[in-house]
């Protein structure tokens, strides 16, 4: 092994140790990827749009009459903003409907979830995953 090839080596192995934290901020392995959870007439309480990732926090009445509030995250502000999700898309008391993934139990806290979609009441409608949104309004060419 000449230097030159030990170098490359430990620069490779190196970069892939500080990559580590990145991959797993990223992961699915929080959600449960293989259920769409839906919550039709959800009410937002706080909607931002931040870094590291933004939240809608939001409401619903559940099947036994009982509001439980629950946290969506979003992709990171520069990835939102340039999808068109902006703060001003919601205000808190507007109506949404909520599609995501649920965290899985014992790996995130609890009612939380990675949002894949957000209907609003006009029929526009948000698109998301963990490194994009889009924003589609409804009627415009």
């Amino acid at each position: 092994m000449t230097a030159r090839t030990g170098f490359s080596s430990v620069a490779f192995a190196v970069a892939i140790i500080l990559a580590a934290p990145v991959v797993a901020h990223h992961s699915a392995t929080y959600f449960d990827m293989g259920v769409d959870l839906v919550h039709e007439n959800a009410t937002v309480v706080e909607f931002q749009v931040a870094n590291p990732h933004g939240i809608l926090v939001y409401t619903i009445v559940n099947d036994d009459g009982d509001t439980e509030q629950w946290d969506a995250e979003l992709p990171s502000a520069n990835f939102s903003r340039r999808g068109g999700v902006v703060e001003s898309l919601l205000s808190p008391g507007d109506s949404v409907k909520i599609t995501g993934w649920p965290g899985l139990p014992t790996r995130t806290r609890e009612r939380f979830m990675r949002l894949s979609r957000m209907d609003l009441e006009d029929g526009s409608y948000a698109t998301f995953t963990a490194i994009s949104a889009m924003y589609t309004r409804t009627g415009e060419e």
